[in-house]
């Protein structure tokens, strides 16, 4: 039997190429590190000025957390994706949870979007 994991995406345009893109998401993403959370995010791809993924661990209410950032050309600008899949059924806890990565998320795409285009 097929596991059906349970996924949701979020997408930017950007004013900017994706290499200015990339390096504006990398460095946000430093940025973002160093928190008060026990979560250890590990990288398990790495392709600039393309592709980013990585599986979240530690104390949260969801049992499996991958997220992925994509750039694509679009002319002389690009678009930036990111795609989360978690735990097929999450808690009532679990969906709280993805709400708020999702907020999250959005916000620092919000912010790439902005650095990128300076």
């Amino acid at each position: 039997m097929k596991v059906r994991y349970t996924s949701r995406s979020l997408e930017r345009h950007v004013a900017a190429t994706r290499e200015q893109t990339w390096f504006a998401l990398l460095a946000e993403l430093e940025r973002r590190t160093g928190g008060d959370d026990a979560l250890v995010e590990s990288v398990l791809s790495l392709e600039p000025p393309w592709r980013r993924c990585a599986r979240v661990v530690g104390p949260m209410p969801l049992e499996f957390y991958e997220g992925t950032f994509v750039l694509r050309d679009d002319g002389d600008e690009c678009h930036l994706s990111w795609g989360v899949v978690v735990d097929p059924e999450p808690t009532d806890a679990g969906w709280a949870h993805l709400e708020a990565a999702m907020t999250a998320t959005g916000a620092l795409m919000d912010r790439v979007v902005a650095a990128a285009a300076d």
